[in-house]
């Protein structure tokens, strides 16, 4: 039992590298021995030639076969720690040693680690590889977008030219003008012409020599609308900004400027024939209003134009020339409204006298507006202009619902 107390003791003892005097043992020696060498290889693989290294492996070989031989003779004396766990340590130190040799590209004689030129290189070529990817993905893109640009074009120079071989094969030439002037001269010298001014008004000849007389600066938003008095001295303009204008056009002057009472765009004035200081304005608010220019407020709410309790926003306004009491209106959806002054009650059908709709509008998806609407000159017909759709004309005497008399294809107006 003392024997194996001893040699337990000289375990604790070698183990913790003291013996029982309190000196190193031979085994400790060793440890440090192939340690020093360990430190001794890998100082000197930093600055020895290929030779040089294999000389010093040849000599850590040898150190580490006198280690051995030093564990054996331990053994042998009797004492257990035994040989294999020498070596083992001593085989781990070499391994350690050879991981910091794969390593030591990277470290410094301080043991410190830094970045070598090499990894400098190939850090540099990386990121400029990257940046050459970045210009040429950007150039791909550059070259992409000109490429749908260039087709883009392409498709709307196509659609252009298809819409004008269209309008070539649909429409022919202008006849030659039927109204002479020198000849209608000479019949209204004679007294044969009754007509003479209603046809030079409309002649072509006259119409194409149209230009530019005056320019008028009054609004601060888009001008919608603009309507002459029935004698041609006055002109009303209505506007974004939400103010009509009264214009003497011919002296280039506003006469009167006042709030429409519309709280959205004002889209189109319409006068009454009998009556030169009274006019009706539609707006984009689905609200009708009568103006009265001989009123301090000439603005005051005729009705609200509503399809069941929506609201219609409205882009057109006409008085019929022969019933001034009556008056039609568009907008957003495709129904014309007909309306009489005297008999607006909004609990009843809206205030509405009648409706006009092409049959196969009145249930479509489509979404159809009324861009414009007008009376002809005997208020007998209406006609109305549909975005995107035809031009419809209607008999103005028709009852409520009734179907459109006669159609204009080829219009297109999105």
């Amino acid at each position: 039992m003392s024997d194996k107390g001893s040699s337990m003791e000289g375990k604790t003892d070698i183990v913790n590298g003291k013996g029982a005097s309190g000196d190193r043992s031979p085994r400790a020696w060793g440890l440090l021995l192939g340690r020093l060498m360990a430190f001794l290889h890998h100082a000197g693989s930093l600055s020895s030639s290929p030779e040089e290294m294999s000389a010093e492996e040849g000599r850590e070989t040898s150190s580490g076969i006198e280690v051995e031989a030093s564990d054996l003779s331990l053994s042998l004396t009797g004492d257990d720690v035994g040989p294999n766990r020498t070596s083992t340590e001593s085989r781990d130190t070499d391994t350690e040693s050879s991981g910091e040799e794969k390593d030591s590209d990277s470290m410094d004689d301080t043991g410190h680690y830094s970045i070598n030129e090499e990894n400098r290189a190939l850090d540099r070529s990386h990121s400029e590889e990257e940046e050459e990817e970045d210009e040429e993905e950007e150039q791909r893109s550059h070259r992409r977008a000109q490429r749908k640009r260039a087709s883009h074009d392409q498709d709307s120079s196509d659609d252009e030219q298809a819409l004008e071989d269209w309008v070539s094969s649909e429409t022919t030439a202008l006849p030659q003008p039927r109204w002479q002037a020198v000849h209608a001269l000479r019949e209204r010298e004679l007294g044969s012409s009754a007509r003479f001014v209603y046809e030079a008004c409309g002649a072509r000849v006259f119409v194409q020599r149209f230009c530019l007389q005056h320019g008028l600066e009054g609004h601060t938003g888009c001008v919608n609308t603009l309507h002459f008095n029935q004698r041609g001295t006055w002109l009303a303009s209505g506007s974004d900004d939400l103010k009509v204008v009264v214009w003497d056009w011919v002296r280039r002057q506003p006469v009167l400027e006042f709030e429409s009472g519309h709280k959205s765009n004002v889209f189109q004035l319409a006068l009454e024939p009998d009556s030169p200081c009274t006019f009706l304005s539609a707006g984009e608010d689905a609200v009708v209003f009568t103006i009265d220019l001989r009123q301090d407020r000439p603005a005051s709410k005729l009705v609200v134009t509503k399809e069941k309790e929506k609201k219609v926003g409205l882009y057109t306004i006409y008085v019929n020339p022969a019933n001034t009491y009556q008056f039609a209106v568009g907008g957003r959806d495709q129904f014309v409204r007909i309306y009489d002054q005297r008999k607006i009650d909004e609990n009843e059908n809206n205030g509405v006298l009648k409706k006009f709709c092409p049959h196969h509008l009145v249930n479509s998806e489509s979404k159809a507006n009324i861009t414009c609407l007008v009376y002809s000159h005997d208020g007998s017909e209406l006609l109305a202009s549909y975005n995107d759709e035809d031009i419809y004309l209607f008999n103005s005497s028709h009852s409520d619902g009734a179907e459109y008399i006669k159609r204009y294809k080829g219009h297109r107006n999105n």
